[in-house]
């Protein structure tokens, strides 16, 4: 294990500074829940310079559950008077396209994106318009501890994120910071 995991740390090493040294952004949401129903009520996209590129709040169709709430803070009325993600959604077509979007667990916010724009009838960005990758498994690789119940490195936690975005993207850029230099986990 010992010499596919520094093979693995070393590829997610590599990884890091490739991104950092990219014209690649990070993205991230907080959102109303997990479930299939859940919408976007935040996201923010920043470069890897750390520069916000957007920082928005969203006013979601069906409101926001108390339980997502207490984890971002994000209420009801916070978002009562911010737009909907139909009025955000060429803003972040206008940062993200033909650029590639890091994203901590990248299925879960991409998933988001899908069905926000599906409960505002919008067509997503063609694929071939943005490239998503996902910071959370060569973070994971780069921690190196295995699952052997699944067979792969066991998912890592965002380290120091504050439940916002913005700073769920200042997180990323860390982890990806840390990942290059080689800094212990």
């Amino acid at each position: 294990m010992s010499d596919t995991y520094d093979q693995d740390r070393k590829e997610a090493a590599d990884w890091a500074r490739e991104m950092l040294a990219s014209d690649a952004l990070i993205l991230d949401t907080e959102t109303s829940g997990l479930d299939d129903t859940a919408e976007i009520v935040q996201i923010a996209i920043i470069d890897m310079h750390g520069n916000t590129l957007l920082d928005a709040l969203i006013k979601p169709v069906n409101g926001i559950p108390r339980s997502a709430s207490r984890i971002h803070g994000i209420t009801d009325e916070t978002v009562a008077e911010a737009p909907s993600f139909a009025d955000v959604w060429p803003s972040i077509c206008d940062v993200i396209r033909d650029k590639t979007v890091i994203i901590y667990n990248a299925d879960y916010d991409t998933r988001l994106l899908a069905q926000s724009a599906r409960a505002h009838g919008i067509t997503l960005l063609r694929v071939d318009y943005v490239t998503y990758k996902c910071a959370m498994l060569p973070y994971s690789a780069w921690v190196g501890s295995w699952n052997d119940y699944h067979g792969n490195y066991r998912w890592q936690r965002l380290p120091a994120g504050d439940h916002s975005a913005l700073g769920d993207c200042l997180a990323t850029l860390n982890v990806l910071q840390k990942m290059a230099a080689q800094e212990p986990a």
